[in-house]
């Protein structure tokens, strides 16, 4: 059977499963940490004992609320029941109740009593001890622990509070989003005081013996992976700092613990330039897998409004990570009970798992397999309502084991199909519309200028689109095309002169004096060379601050085609591969700027 049927197979008979066996024993849960092999990848999957390895995973709530505490063993075991094979597990938690302190009224672990770390030189054996009895309790239900070693966000107290403790006190902050000022929180990648605190904490657990099972952490096959930090953050235009932090802090785990897998914990990528900076991220040598999150509801910027766009959104993170030659895993996802979009939650969940499985994605794990059945995005074993969830979860299971050594799909192997994340797109009807055709003006050199208002363009594609009144704009990579009609008499070009008045589009994050982009135009596809565009210049709205681009074209078909009066196509793009590709503004001229009657956009068909 060839592997396209074999996929399609496994589908339809793993799907059609009317029953679904929730209240198998975990000695039945085979494979995953009960073989005692460590987790390793290559060639962009898992193997396990030089077998393929896919699975089902969850965040589990187990280290912080007294109940979740209390219950970890219920957890554990009601996850080998469902057939997940590998569990997130925070193990961090920085300063106690007086310290930096949750932000959007999710106060149900204040004040904190079981950090890690209560402050520099201060430990809490408890929590280490607890972390001793989670992951053995994985291992006995035959399930991974991958561990998370700190946190961007508050909840736990995270980057701000190690800043806090370096003597930097204004990261967090509750009039800044999330209650974080990201420009000081940032710090925390270069302080020579944090990155020592945060490299003693890496010490104290890759270094350490489980008081239960006697076994070092570094030597624990139990243990999936390290992740270095959950969601870390980046600005537009520091990247560099941040992965010098994921370069050094990889190696020095891996200088400890040569057994285990370390993965950034870096969230993911909306944007094209965003995609190239988590490519790089991820190439590090000392870094073994990908990872991305997603929340439909939440992630706007991703634009996932239904199952279709999530399998796009998947498949592209696939085709990324494939290209590095390294495993995939969504590490978190979730879905509120009342789903989204007219789509239940179930349904969501079931695209997640269908979208990696057929994405050929390493492992895919949602956010959170809890006793509480209050808490946000949490999928509960202690209640009726998330039954018919956990049939779904152990459906997917089923379906990953049976697609373990199914090959990665060919189609996403091609990195070059999937530069761009997801674009937004839109064409006028045909070239004849009178709403896109320029002023046209003969000269008395029998030269011809074509005029265009920005608005004037017939088609457009870029990762976010808009516009207004005298403008248009595109983020990201794209284009935006106008359309020189066609002209009843012939007569002589000598060159074809392309003129427009453009800007980037910057991210909203943008630094002070960052700011470009690489425009490159294609007449009729003709490459007709890039510029580089900076932003506006500083100064009075006069010919020399306007950013003003020209082309000069002279090839002989170009020319023929333009002296015969055929129509000619004008697209001024950016394209995924650029150095800056921080898309398109094309607007009138500033207010008082002399433009002799000109227009944003001109073609010039010099006699």
């Amino acid at each position: 059977m060839n592997k396209k049927l074999f996929v399609v197979a496994a589908l339809i008979l793993v799907g059609s499963a009317a029953v679904v066996f929730l209240s198998a024993s975990p000695s039945s849960n085979t494979g995953g940490a009960v073989a005692g092999h460590f987790a390793r990848q290559r060639g962009g999957r898992f193997f396990v004992a030089n077998k393929p390895f896919r699975f089902v995973g969850a965040n589990v709530a187990v280290m912080y609320r007294d109940e979740d505490r209390e219950r970890m063993p219920e957890t554990m075991r009601r996850a080998a029941e469902a057939g997940i094979k590998v569990v997130r597990v925070w193990a961090f938690g920085e300063g106690g109740p007086n310290d930096v302190k949750p932000v959007g009224g999710d106060f149900e672990d204040w004040p904190r009593h079981h950090p890690f770390r209560f402050k520099p030189g201060e430990w809490n054996e408890d929590a280490f001890v607890h972390l001793d009895k989670v992951i053995a309790e994985a291992a006995r239900n035959g399930i991974y622990v991958q561990l998370c070693l700190t946190n961007w966000w508050r909840d736990t107290g995270g980057v701000t509070q190690y800043l806090r403790w370096a003597g930097i006190n204004d990261a967090a902050d509750d009039s800044y989003k999330f209650g974080i000022n990201n420009e000081k929180a940032f710090l925390f990648y270069t302080n020579p005081e944090t990155r020592r605190l945060y490299r003693e904490h890496i010490e104290k657990l890759v270094t350490r013996r489980n008081t239960v099972t006697g076994v070092n952490y570094r030597d624990d096959p139990a243990i999936f992976a390290w992740e270095l930090m959950n969601e870390a953050q980046v600005i537009t235009g520091r990247w560099a700092e941040r992965r010098e932090w994921f370069a050094e802090m990889s190696a020095y785990v891996k200088s400890l613990d040569p057994n285990h897998m370390v993965t950034p914990g870096a969230w993911g990528y909306r944007s094209a330039s965003e995609r190239r900076e988590w490519l790089l991220d991820h190439a590090l040598p000392t870094i073994d897998f990908c990872d991305v999150h997603n929340y439909p509801r939440d992630d706007h910027d991703s634009f996932i409004e239904s199952p279709a766009a999530l399998k796009e959104f998947i498949e592209n993170r696939a085709a990324a990570a494939f290209s590095l030659g390294k495993p995939l895993v969504l590490g978190e996802f979730g879905m509120s009970v009342d789903g989204h979009r007219g789509v239940s939650q179930v349904d969501w969940y079931r695209a997640f798992f269908e979208g990696n499985a057929a994405a050929g994605a390493g492992g895919a794990m949602f956010w959170i397999l809890t006793p509480d059945a209050r808490r946000g995005y949490g999928v509960t074993y202690s209640s009726p309502r998330d039954e018919e969830l956990l049939r779904e979860v152990a459906r997917a299971s089923q379906v990953f084991a049976a697609l373990q050594s199914v090959d990665l799909p060919s189609h996403l192997q091609e990195p070059s199909r999937h530069l761009v994340p997801r674009q937004f797109a839109w064409s006028v009807p045909g070239p004849d519309d009178a709403g896109v055709l320029p002023q046209m003006i003969v000269r008395e050199d029998r030269s011809v200028l074509y005029q265009f208002k920005p608005q004037m363009a017939v088609a457009q594609r870029f990762e976010k689109i808009g516009g207004g009144p005298g403008y248009i704009w595109g983020y990201g990579s794209g284009f935006v095309e106008y359309t020189v009609p066609e002209r009843a008499d012939r007569r002589r070009v000598s060159e074809i002169i392309v003129r427009a008045h453009i800007r980037p589009v910057l991210p909203i994050d943008a630094p002070a004096g960052f700011g470009k982009t690489r425009v490159t135009l294609f007449v009729n596809g003709w490459n007709g060379g890039s510029r580089l565009v900076p932003t506006t210049l500083q100064g009075p709205p006069d010919a020399s601050h306007v950013a003003v681009q020209e082309w000069r074209l002279n090839g002989w078909f170009l020319r023929l085609r333009a002296m015969r009066g055929l129509p000619l196509s004008i697209r001024f793009a950016v394209t995924p591969d650029s150095d800056w590709p921080y898309g398109i503004n094309i607007s009138n001229w500033p207010e008082g700027y002399d433009s002799h009657d000109a227009r944003p956009v001109e073609v010039e068909l010099r006699h």
